[in-house]
C-alpha cells in the first residue's frame, strides 16, 4: 500500500517536470518564430534576402552547424568503453608443514606396539623401518630409546 502510495506521488512528480519542460520548450518556440518574423521583416525593410544575411555571418553561421554535426554524431555513435584485461586471482597454496624428521640410530628395536615380537635391526646405512619411524613421531624420541631400545 505505501508502496504504491510512493510510486504514484513519483509519478506525480515526473508528470509536474515533463509539464515544465514542454511549457518551457513552447515559450523558446514561440521567442524563435517571433525573432525569425521580426529578421525577416527588417531584412524585407532594408531590402535584401536572406541568402546574403547568411553569406554575410557565414563564418559563424559554419561554426555552429559544424559544431551541430558533432554533438549528432556522438549521439549515434555508442559510447566505447576500452575493455579491461581480466586479472586472474592467483591462490596461494597452503605451505605444506615441515616434518620433524625423527632420525633413528643404528641399534636393535623391539617392542613396537603395532609389532611387539618382531626385532628391527637398523644399521648405519639404509632405510629406517616406517613402523619405527611412525612409533617414534608419535611417543618422541626419548620416550622411544626408552621404550624399545635393546642395546
Amino acid at each position: 500500500m505505501a508502496n504504491t502510495h510512493k510510486e504514484i506521488e513519483a509519478l506525480r512528480a515526473r508528470i509536474q517536470k515533463l509539464e515544465q519542460q514542454q511549457e518551457k520548450e513552447n515559450k523558446e518556440r514561440e521567442a524563435l518564430e517571433g525573432a525569425h518574423q521580426h529578421m525577416m521583416q527588417v531584412l524585407e525593410e532594408a531590402g535584401l534576402s536572406f541568402e546574403t544575411f547568411v553569406r554575410f555571418n557565414y563564418k559563424t553561421i559554419r561554426r555552429i552547424v559544424s559544431k551541430i554535426d558533432k554533438e549528432e554524431v556522438k549521439k549515434e555513435q555508442p559510447v566505447k568503453t576500452p575493455a579491461k584485461k581480466k586479472v586472474s586471482v592467483k591462490r596461494r597454496r597452503k605451505a605444506a608443514r615441515a616434518k620433524t624428521t625423527v632420525k633413528i640410530p643404528a641399534g636393535k628395536y623391539t617392542n613396537v606396539p603395532s609389532e611387539p615380537d618382531t626385532v628391527f635391526e637398523v644399521k648405519d646405512k639404509g632405510p629406517r623401518p616406517k613402523v619405527l619411524k611412525a612409533y617414534a613421531e608419535e611417543v618422541g624420541l626419548n620416550d622411544f630409546f626408552e621404550q624399545c631400545r635393546v642395546d
